[in-house]
C-alpha cells in the first residue's frame, strides 16, 4: 500500500530551457539567475564563460554537454535523454544554453522531446548573440537610412541549400551569419559574383561580453580574400551591411581595421551625421 501511495504521489521534475546570454554571467536575466541558482541538475553549453561554474549550486548535478565546431561532448539525442531521465526521476533540471534557446540554440528540438514525454517545462529567454554582438561592437542592427530589416542565417548550411544569391546580394539591410567564420570567404565571393558591393562593410565579432572580446571590420571584397580570420577560440558572429560603419574609427586609414572594447568611442560616420539618426 505504501508503494502504491508513493507512486500516486510521485511527480516528474520540471525542465527549464534557459538562455544564458552571450557568455558573461552578468548578462543573465534576473529570472534566469533565480532559476539557475535553485537548480538540482544543470546541463550547460560550450558557449559560456567558466565563471558560470561559480554560481552553480554546490549541491547541483552538473553535466557539460558543449558542442563546438566539429567537437561534440554529447549528441543532441544524448542531451535529450539526459533531460528526460532526470525529469522522470523527479529532478528539476536547467538546460543552460548560450544566447537564446530559440535562436540557433536547438531549443526547439529539446522542447519537442519534453512535450512528447509530457514533461513540464518553462522557457527562459536570453540575450541572443545576434544583438549582443552588435551592441558590444558599437553599432545597431537597424537604423533609419541604413537598415530597416535583419536577415539571420546559418553560415554552415547556406552554402548547401538552394540559396537565391541574387536576392541575397541585393538585400537592403543587415545580414547576420551564425557559425559562418570558416565559410565567410566563399559566402562573400558568391555575394560579389551576384552583384554585391565590393566595399560593403563586414564585421567579425568574437566573444561579445567577455574579456577577450575582439572585433575586426573589413569589406566584402577583402572578406572574400580571407582578410577576416578568427583571432580567438571563442564563438564568432558575422555582420554584413552599412550599419557596421555606424561609428567610424577616426584613426583608421584602411578599409580593414580591428579594435577592442576600449575602442568604442569614435566619430559618427558622415552618413549618420547628415540628419538620418533614429529618433
Amino acid at each position: 500500500m505504501l508503494n502504491a501511495n508513493a507512486k500516486q504521489d510521485f511527480r516528474p521534475g520540471k525542465v527549464y530551457l534557459v538562455g544564458a546570454g552571450p557568455g558573461n554571467p552578468e548578462d543573465l536575466t534576473l529570472r534566469a539567475y533565480r532559476i539557475l541558482t535553485n537548480a538540482e541538475v544543470i546541463l550547460y553549453d560550450a558557449l559560456l564563460d567558466p565563471s558560470f561554474l561559480e554560481i552553480f549550486p554546490k549541491s547541483a548535478i552538473v553535466h557539460y554537454v558543449g558542442k563546438r565546431s566539429g567537437a561534440h561532448s554529447a549528441t543532441q539525442e544524448e542531451i535529450n535523454q539526459l533531460l528526460l531521465s532526470y525529469a522522470l526521476s523527479g529532478k528539476n533540471v536547467v538546460r543552460l544554453k548560450g544566447g537564446d534557446p530559440f535562436v540557433f540554440g536547438r531549443g526547439g528540438e529539446e522542447l519537442i522531446a519534453l512535450v512528447n514525454h509530457n514533461i513540464e517545462y518553462e522557457i527562459v529567454p536570453g540575450v541572443s548573440s545576434l544583438n549582443a554582438g552588435s551592441s558590444f561592437a558599437g553599432f545597431p542592427l537597424t537604423h533609419r537610412g541604413l537598415s530597416r530589416q535583419v536577415l539571420i542565417m546559418d553560415g554552415h548550411t547556406v552554402l548547401n541549400e538552394d540559396t537565391d544569391w541574387e536576392w541575397f546580394a541585393k538585400f537592403q539591410g543587415t545580414i547576420a551569419l551564425f557559425m559562418g567564420t570558416s565559410s565567410l570567404p566563399k559566402i562573400a565571393d558568391l555575394l560579389l559574383k551576384h552583384g554585391g558591393s565590393a566595399d560593403l562593410p563586414v564585421a567579425l565579432v568574437e566573444n561579445a561580453s567577455l574579456e577577450n572580446f575582439n572585433i575586426q571590420i573589413s569589406t566584402l571584397k577583402e572578406a572574400a580574400n580571407s582578410y577576416l580570420e578568427k583571432k580567438t577560440k571563442g564563438p564568432g558572429i558575422i555582420y554584413i551591411g552599412k550599419v557596421v560603419r555606424f561609428l567610424e574609427n577616426k584613426k583608421s586609414t584602411s578599409a580593414f581595421f580591428q579594435f577592442s572594447k576600449e575602442s568604442f568611442l569614435g566619430q559618427i560616420s558622415p552618413e549618420i551625421q547628415g540628419g538620418k539618426n533614429e529618433s
